[in-house]
């Protein structure tokens, strides 16, 4: 009899788990296979609406598949399609490409690929580039090759690192300015003096050391979060969403092995993209740390040109790097508006 019970629990959590599954499988999924690679697809959303958002994660070594649990997500997929890709090393992405492919020419043509599948998949649909930090780079390096914007509707630029080359030391000034703050108020004195003093020395941002020593300081400031003790939304899955879902433990692994093998601290597509003259929305935060507001201006004056019109600026004055958490009514109201407008 303990058996039997034992068996129906089991065969109930089966098909709870399988109910669940279907939830988090609706939609269109597809692997790309390209250099050793093997990246998945999600479309999630409004497929019916011909719309398709392609987000464009950030990092590099970052994800897709965890934001599409986001809430902001959720909603704006009830608006129009949206796509979430894995790059090459990074979030549930498999294969085991060699680090010689970890360049930005071998991401570009990576989304290349995803382009051409949505629109084989989809008849043709319209589709929008939504890319934060990284992604906001990656799309611009994509756009300002050849001829591949001829294939893209929009462009949502969220807090780009397009120009690391001059960001990063802009980045920097920040660590060692908050880092004066922390100590005036006699908060952990001995570790923002070492941080203020080593950020004083204009180290060599393009040296992989450096970088990753800054990193840590950056991480402790709050330059992700302009108010780290708000209560903000995040990826809605939890322990039982994961059980549940489509997310591995290779999520948290991906990324880490990327970073280090990936080199774009001289990256600086500023010049090019001058060449991108679709309609564009330049999203960013006042008090980002890491992309810091005078790069949002260069990414706006950059895209088009100086002459070209079709494009705007919002900027979320309470946020930091992550404005779509810190401010999501104003992100979504302006992503609407700018996505409805190109119908």
């Amino acid at each position: 009899m303990r058996r039997l019970v034992v068996v129906i629990a089991l065969s109930i959590s089966f098909m709870m788990s399988s109910c669940q599954k279907e939830k988090f499988y609706k939609g269109d999924h597809f692997f790309i296979s390209n250099a050793g690679a093997e990246m998945p697809v999600y479309v999630k959303g409004n497929i019916e609406s011909g719309v398709f958002i392609l987000f464009l994660h950030g990092g590099p070594g970052g994800s897709a598949s965890l934001p599409s649990f986001m809430p902001v997500s959720k909603e704006l997929e009830g608006n129009y399609a949206f796509v979430y890709w894995d790059q090459r090393g990074s979030g549930l992405a498999q294969g085991n490409p060699d680090p010689s492919t970890f360049t930005v020419e071998q991401f570009v043509e990576d989304l290349d690929l995803v382009v051409e599948g949505i629109k084989l998949r989809h008849n043709n649909p319209k589709i929008i580039f939504y890319g934060i930090s990284w992604g906001g780079a990656l799309g611009s390096a994509y756009l300002s090759t050849g001829n591949n914007q001829q294939k893209i509707d929009g462009f949502i630029c969220m807090d780009s690192g397009h120009n690391l080359l001059e960001g990063i030391p802009k980045s920097v000034i920040f660590v060692k300015n908050y880092a004066q703050n922390r100590i005036d108020a006699g908060i952990n004195v001995p570790y923002w003096t070492e941080a203020r003093d080593w950020c004083a020395t204009v180290p060599d941002m393009t040296v992989k050391e450096n970088y990753f020593k800054y990193d840590e300081y950056l991480i402790n400031t709050n330059a992700y979060r302009k108010d780290p003790n708000q209560n903000v939304q995040g990826p809605e899955v939890g322990a039982w969403g994961a059980m549940n879902s489509y997310l591995s433990l290779s999520i948290f692994f991906n990324g880490r092995y990327l970073a280090p093998r990936f080199n774009i601290l001289e990256l600086n597509l500023s010049k090019e993209m001058a060449k991108i003259k679709i309609p564009t929305l330049v999203i960013w935060g006042r008090h980002d740390g890491v992309n810091t507001i005078e790069m949002g201006f260069d990414a706006f004056n950059s895209i088009g040109g100086s002459g070209f019109t079709n494009k705007q600026m919002v900027i979320l004055e309470n946020s930091a790097h992550e404005g779509y958490m810190e401010e999501p009514e104003l992100f979504k109201s302006a992503f609407r508006r700018f996505v409805n407008n190109l119908r």
